[in-house]
């Protein structure tokens, strides 16, 4: 025999030891004696410490005993670091090698811990193992084939979970072969969502013992690796996919109906019809245009620099005079950009041509035009458009049509994506430099016809204001008392001045615009050295900026100490800076981002009752005289319908809700809480009171420190970063304000929402929807992807998958994944699926037959996508979990738009809500205003406490089980019931407003960690866990 055969020979006899040794542990592990020895080991723990500590500042508190374990841990952390290595995360192959057979003797070390005490090596432990870690002689024992639903022989290692059949030998080497070539370079995930801490030997055997707690340890989810080549290097989509898949989404039963339960009634919704005139011209030639600078000599040292892009008014005067001069009988749409449409062609080959413009400082410029034919688009197909007969075109019609209704207006009005504003009134103002501005909506929308959208719009727009004038409202001090370190120190006005236009002006001198880079941290009395020229030579002598404003302008600067406005940058790198006080903020400045503040302020400005509302929608519509403009009426022959459109709708009943002494009866989506379902307290706590009594000006001290924990800022972050990152125990805050007005509502809400973290059941479906059938176990599955702010250059997209793991559909459990930011689509999905899965075959001791996933922030245009990544990767998880197969279906939630809908007469009305005048709780739409073809419709499920209550959109995009409009309908209004943070019906389904959430409390998390870097998310992701283990809902 070769060495090689020897070799393999001894390779192959060691795994058979191996395997039959995991075997019989893991029959012990799946036993009812594992567990019951898990829940008595938890029953052990310290008595209950009460301490009242006095403390001179706001500080957060632990107990002697936390503040002892934590010493303790920091003191054996070194002693610790060479094994925590050998069992961490990314560990060699070497390492991997020498760890192998140390397996059972570390299982049997492992120290058994309350949830609230946090164990570095327990989390660790947890972490996946990448395949070159292993040697590949024993690459044939990682192939775990528990997930597939089939008992193993004694020398494959048994899983603790999932079905199991007898298999052939024969059949079981094709499986082994057929899961190496489906998992290719990556070893499988282990039970990380298992309840089971997983112990990683060099083998890659993943071995499982009996976890301190009997719920998962939602730590382990963080630990799965969502950075493989095959997740992060997403193939982008061809146009034929995106076809290809969008026709998959499953089609209504019965096209010119919908569901038939509940109460049919009449209501006016903000969608006016388009009409299509006799001439209507069912061909519309696309043209691109290009405006730019023009240059008649190129400077060779600026001719790789990037063009930055003209404002759209600018575009549009330009274009404007080019159809004066060139068509004037002609009156093609043009969306300020790129884009132009006109009904057949234009009497002009491609063409170019300079115009020149004049600003509003009085300067002329010339611009350069270019238009170019570049296709047709046939609009026929709209014009005809039925429900049940939507025939395959290209979608940009429907974009072309919208182009074609918001010229005019657009050319009219300060336009900001789809909103118009028309009034900005400074005598509103919402604090921080901003004014409310008015205006409305406009968008085209595919329903069983052609419709405009048009709704009310508000928005904050900066004011005429002194930079320095701001500052001190931020401040809220007066102008002498502002110090450089206050400016410097409030991220609110370095935010608020970035990419704002000023007015830089010296009194009798100059007067100049210049857009702010950033704040700078020079202030005038930084040096520099100026040069100048006597005709002979170049003399160079070193000044300070107050001094060059003094002997060059004339001007003394008052306050030399502040900072300065960075608002250029020259070719030598070096900056140009303007002294503060001689810069104006320039009015009707759109601001991106707002603060809380300012936020609320819109809010509550623009909070009207529903038929005030549509009275402000009615007047919007006049406002924006789309029926006057001459490309709709004189190019296309298109008219749209003044009045709103009648539409049926119907009123589903609400479900019947029971606690533990009885039922809840639901009247307009509230009811009276009882006595919870199943209630839970801490059994081992440690808890301790802060007392602010003695604290010397403590009113404007907690004053501050409730405006802190307001927001998910900085130090709410901290706060829970440090209790449930770092230490693992539960924190609820609460605002001073609510403190003071103590109510019994109040104090029921948050009891409902501590029960909910403590793992606790606070109501239940006394009557479960049809698609929750106890013979078709569901898991309910949210899910919800976060992106940073504008203004925030280091911080991930965070996505969120929340899964009930009972068969209430009351508990949930989450997983958190770090995306580059903007990356709509989730790329571990498949993992968090399979986790999702394990947990739920714990919890329940069934596997589900169904899923049904909500999921939530998507656009109409990404339908296609979520089916081909995320679809794809459920059942890609599903597969690798059990071959019995389980059913998957999708709904896509969405917020984000403008349709209401208006109570035609007092009847359909909600009587008892005498402020809003909404129509009633479970008012549904599915017909008329929604898809031609798809499951579509909108759901009231709440009932609003201010303003318009906003319907929200589903789209079902995938239906394995073949659900019924009604089941589907029924089933999303009963999930908005079952919240627990309140006893109200809320806007959308539980699962989503706990991804949604979850996502919430990543973000928070992030900001509270100060060393968190963007460009090493692999670590960060690593980094990132949550020591909850007893409680999945630590974040309701």
């Amino acid at each position: 025999m070769t060495k090689k055969g020897k070799k393999k020979k001894q390779a192959a006899a060691a795994a058979d030891v191996a395997a039959a040794s995991t075997s019989q542990d893991e029959k012990k592990e799946t036993s009812g004696q594992a567990l019951s020895g898990s829940s008595q080991q938890k029953s052990k723990g310290p008595q209950q410490q009460q301490k009242v500590t006095k403390c001179p500042q706001p500080l957060i508190l632990r107990s002697k005993q936390e503040v002892a374990r934590g010493l303790q841990k920091q003191q054996s952390l070194p002693q610790q670091q060479q094994q925590l290595q050998l069992q961490g995360v990314w560990a060699s192959r070497q390492q991997a090698l020498q760890t192998s057979h140390q397996v059972p003797q570390v299982q049997q070390q492992t120290a058994q811990v309350p949830w609230h005490q946090p164990q570095q090596a327990q989390v660790l432990q947890t972490a996946w193992v990448s395949r070159q870690q292993v040697p590949q002689s024993q690459l044939p024992q990682q192939q775990q084939q528990g997930a597939q639903g089939f008992q193993q022989p004694q020398q494959v290692p048994q899983t603790a979970w999932g079905p199991r059949q007898q298999v052939s030998q024969t059949q079981l080497s094709q499986q082994q072969q057929g899961a190496q070539r489906q998992q290719k370079a990556s070893i499988d995930i282990s039970g990380a969502g298992d309840h089971r801490q997983v112990l990683t030997g060099g083998s890659g055997i993943h071995q499982q013992q009996p976890s301190t707690s009997r719920s998962l340890d939602v730590s382990e989810l963080g630990m799965t690796d969502p950075f493989r080549s095959q997740i992060t290097e997403k193939s982008k989509m061809t146009s034929a996919q995106l076809t290809s898949y969008y026709n998959m989404i499953p089609k209504r039963t019965n096209p010119a109906k919908g569901g038939s339960v509940g109460v049919p009634v009449r209501v006016w919704t903000n969608m006016f019809k388009i009409i299509f005139d006799d001439k209507f011209v069912t061909n519309a030639v696309h043209y691109d245009i290009d405006i730019k600078a023009y240059k008649e000599k190129e400077d060779k040292k600026k001719a790789n620099e990037k063009e930055l892009d003209l404002p759209k008014s600018l575009c549009r005067s330009i274009f404007e005079k080019c159809r004066n001069k060139h068509f004037k009988t002609r009156y093609p749409a043009y969306d300020g950009k790129k884009n132009a449409y006109s009904a057949n062609d234009l009497p002009i080959d491609d063409m170019a041509d300079v115009f020149e413009h004049e600003n509003q400082e009085g300067r002329k410029n010339k611009y350069q035009i270019v238009i170019r034919k570049v296709a047709t688009v046939d609009l026929s197909w709209i014009k005809n458009l039925k429900p049940g007969r939507l025939e395959e075109r290209d979608q940009t019609s429907v974009q072309v049509l919208d182009i074609i209704m918001r010229h005019a207006s657009e050319s009219q009005f300060m336009t900001i994506g789809k909103s118009l504003y028309w009034d900005i009134n400074e005598e509103e103002p919402l604090g921080g430099g901003l004014a409310l501005a008015r205006g409305g909506f406009m968008s085209g929308v595919l329903g069983w016809s052609l419709y405009l959208n048009v709704d009310v719009s508000h928005k904050g727009f900066t004011t005429k204001q002194r930079v320095l004038e701001y500052i001190a409202e931020v401040l809220r001090v007066r102008e002498d008392n502002i110090t450089y370190d206050d400016v410097m120190r409030e991220s609110k006005i370095q935010s608020f001045l970035r990419g704002l236009k000023v007015t830089y002006e010296i009194p009798n001198v100059s007067r100049r615009t210049h857009r702010i880079i950033k704040l700078s941290r020079y202030d005038c009395n930084t040096e520099f050295k100026q040069e100048s020229s006597d005709g002979t030579r170049t003399i160079s002598k070193t000044t300070t900026i107050k001094k060059y404003f003094w002997e060059s302008k004339r001007y003394n600067i008052r306050r030399p100490d502040l900072p300065t406005l960075h608002v250029s940058t020259k070719s030598d790198g070096s900056e140009i800076l303007l002294p503060i006080e001689l810069c104006t903020i320039m009015p009707n400045q759109p601001i991106r981002k707002q603060d809380e503040e300012q936020t609320t302020n819109v809010i509550r400005k623009a909070a009207t009752d529903a038929f005030t509302r549509k009275k402000r929608i009615e007047e919007a519509f006049s406002k924006i005289q789309v029926n006057e403009s001459p490309v709709m009426s004189r190019e296309f022959h298109l008219s749209v319908r003044p009045e709103m459109e009648d539409v049926q709708a119907r009123v589903l009943p609400s479900p019947e809700l029971r606690y533990g002494r009885g039922k809840a009866q639901v009247k307009r989506g509230t009811w009276n809480i009882q006595p919870f379902n199943e209630a839970k307290h801490l059994k081992k706590s440690t808890w301790t009171i802060v007392n602010l009594s003695e604290m010397p000006n403590l009113e404007p001290t907690m004053q501050e420190f409730a405006k802190m924990l307001q927001t998910t800022d900085v130090m709410y972050g901290k706060v829970k970063k440090i209790t449930e990152m770092d230490v693992g125990v539960l924190t609820q805050c609460i605002k001073l304000q609510t403190l003071k007005r103590v109510q019994v509502s109040i104090v029921r809400n948050i009891l409902q929402k501590i029960n909910s973290k403590l793992n606790g059941v606070n109501h239940i479906f006394d009557r479960m929807p049809a698609c929750l059938n106890e013979k078709y176990p569901c898991m309910l599955v949210g899910a919800d992807v976060t992106h940073p702010s504008p203004d925030s250059k280091d911080s991930p997209s965070i996505a969120a998958v929340a899964a009930s793991r009972d068969k209430s559909a009351f508990r949930y459990n989450v997983a958190l994944r770090l995306q580059q930011p903007k990356e709509e689509m989730i790329l571990d999905l498949e993992e968090i699926i399979l986790t999702q899965l394990r947990v739920y075959m714990q919890e329940t001791k069934c596997c589900p037959k169904r899923i049904v996933y909500y999921r939530d922030g998507v656009s109409e245009g990404q339908l296609p996508q979520v089916m081909y990544y995320e679809i794809r990767a459920i059942k890609k998880a599903v597969t690798r979990f059990t071959r019995s197969g389980i059913e998957i279906n999708c709904l896509v939630v969405q917020k984000r738009h403008h349709v209401r809908l208006f109570p035609k007469s007092k009847d359909i009305r909600d009587t008892e809500d005498t402020r809003n005048y909404n129509v009633k709780v479970g008012t549904i739409v599915d017909t008329t205003i929604t898809h031609p073809e798809h499951i579509d419709f909108y759901l009231v499920s709440h009932a609003s406490i201010q303003g318009t209550a906003r319907p929200t959109k589903y789209r079902c995009i995938f239906n394995e089980s073949n659900f019924t409009e009604d089941q589907i309908e029924e089933l999303t209004y009963y999930l908005c019931h079952i919240y627990g943070r309140c006893a109200r019906a809320v806007s959308y389904p539980a699962p989503t407003y706990y991804a949604h959430l979850a996502a919430y409390r990543g973000r928070a998390l992030i900001q509270g960690n100060g060393d968190f870097r963007l460009s090493d998310l692999e670590r960060e992701q690593r980094n990132f866990i949550i020591r909850m283990g007893e409680s999945p809902m630590f974040f309701v």
